[in-house]
């Protein structure tokens, strides 16, 4: 727990794993770690969302709290102490999930073709013992207004582009989330504003304005969806991770699901979207506590360690 792995800075969580893993890596680039072998892998990642006073990590009341317990050094610790007990998988460990897609580790990864033949991957995000299948896209735009800088004692004679900020947006604020159903899996399609900023100086009407939207979707076509809500103004695309598929006809996902009753769908996006553009089935399936995950009272339940461990040694063997 008390290991620094904050995004960016996991070297010594990397170092870590090095020392605790069995055998050598059949990768290791200093950002990813791959070992053993087999149609399954199991993967994990190493970084965490900044220390909000919640390090140094502590075991109270049956559950293990603090820094990235649940999000996902609990599903990390599972995969340790499968492959020290010899439980045949293959284990993967990377670091700079909780950051942008755009700075991956796991394509470089993918090049090298060593997953190229894996029949699943098992992601061990978050998921309270229970199988979350598939995951949202994420589509994170800025929306740039314009307008013409003045005097804020004279404000009629400019434009004020926050005020048109404000206007472009009635769409979106009016929006309600939308149900799509995949496989019998319902997820909930979402738009929010997540951050804005304009203006110079008290006393000028701003000439311009952006605001940050993020999008989580399933359907193909957010872009233009939410075009359509926020119709003016300059978009620009920062990034768009896309959603992936339940995988739920795979058959090593119908042998987890005898092990694992409830099935979800992930209301979130996860690297299962990315196994899923290399063409390899993928689902969610960890002890992390899902309601815990990236709060400053973090914590994971020892029982759901425990349980994730016995399920995925079964499922393995």
């Amino acid at each position: 727990m008390d290991v620094p792995s904050e995004s960016r800075a996991e070297g010594a969580a990397v170092d870590l794993v090095r020392e605790l893993m069995p055998g050598e890596a059949a990768h290791d680039d200093g950002e990813v770690l791959l070992y053993g072998e087999g149609p399954v892998v199991l993967a994990g990642h190493l970084d965490t969302v900044p220390a909000q006073g919640n390090l140094p990590g502590r075991i109270a009341d049956g559950a293990v709290h603090g820094l990235g317990a649940s999000d996902m050094k609990g599903g990390v610790a599972v995969m340790l102490e499968l492959a020290r007990a010899n439980v045949p998988a293959r284990y993967l460990f990377f670091t700079r999930e909780e950051v942008p897609v755009s700075e991956s580790p796991l394509p470089a990864l993918f090049a090298t073709g060593l997953l190229a033949d894996a029949e699943l991957a098992l992601v061990l995000e978050p998921t309270d013992c229970e199988l979350h299948a598939g995951c949202l896209g994420n589509l994170q735009v800025r929306v740039t207004f314009r307008g013409e800088s003045a005097h804020s004692a004279r404000p009629w004679t400019g434009v004020n582009a926050i005020h048109e900020l404000v206007l472009g947006l009635q769409g979106l604020a009016a929006a309600q989330p939308e149900d799509v159903e995949v496989d019998g899996l319902v997820f909930r399609e979402v738009v929010s504003a997540v951050r804005a900023e304009g203006g110079i100086a008290a006393n000028v009407v701003p000439a311009s304005a952006s605001v940050e939207l993020n999008m989580r979707y399933v359907r193909p076509g957010a872009v233009e969806r939410l075009r359509a809500l926020v119709p003016d103004g300059e978009l620009e695309v920062l990034s768009d991770s896309p959603s992936a598929p339940p995988a739920l006809a795979n058959e090593r996902v119908a042998r987890l699901r005898e092990l694992v009753p409830v099935v979800k769908p992930k209301q979130a996006w996860t690297p299962v979207a990315q196994f899923a553009e290399r063409g390899i089935d993928a689902v969610n399936y960890g002890p992390g506590a899902t309601a815990y995950a990236h709060r400053q009272d973090e914590q994971i339940p020892i029982a759901n360690l425990e349980r994730c461990y016995a399920t995925l040694r079964e499922f393995l063997a």
